[in-house]
């Protein structure tokens, strides 16, 4: 490989990384209910098409996590496959994911979780060499399932729990202090 090709190719790895990166946070944010965080992952004038929302990104995010605290007790998004395709200072993304959401009792105390399985269809600019973020963004629904909880495993408590309330307390915003 001819050290042009190589820059080029190595340029391009690390482009995609940067976008994969974004998706990561954007996904630690929902999760840990982050708003700021997950408006760091858009352009200030990116568009959100997110179900029954679709208008300026930087509004969802700051509505985000009220939202999912009214509707659930937590979310957890995995997710999969990304491919990327780089054209100039734009990329198209596909990431597929499931987020498994837990819905908040009902009122004989019954716990159901809603799964959706679904792809994070996007397009991610760096604008003026600046970072790869998304520029306008849809969910699109592939599957779902809601499933009620029979039973939990007891030897859950011997474990860390993780925080999902918000205010950056869960253990992975203080790895490194």
């Amino acid at each position: 490989m001819a050290a042009r090709d190589r820059e080029a190719a190595i340029t391009e790895l690390l482009i995609k990384q940067e976008i994969r990166d974004v998706m990561a946070r954007y996904a630690r944010g929902v999760n840990r209910l982050d708003g700021e965080l997950v408006k760091s992952c858009f352009h200030p004038d990116a568009t959100e098409n997110h179900g029954a929302f679709r208008g300026a990104a930087q509004e969802f995010a700051t509505n985000l996590p009220d939202g999912l605290r009214k509707g659930f007790q937590f979310t957890f998004h995995f997710l999969g496959n990304s491919l990327i395709e780089i054209e100039g200072n734009r990329a198209a993304c596909e990431t597929y994911f499931v987020g498994y959401h837990r819905l908040h009792p009902e009122a004989d105390g019954t716990e159901k979780d809603v799964l959706f399985g679904g792809r994070y269809l996007g397009v991610h600019e760096s604008r003026n060499r600046g970072p790869w973020l998304i520029a306008k963004r849809m969910v699109v629904h592939d599957w779902n399932r809601l499933d009620r909880v029979t039973e939990l495993w007891p030897s859950v408590e011997a474990f860390e729990q993780g925080v999902h309330t918000g205010g950056n307390t869960d253990f992975v915003y203080h790895l490194l202090k």
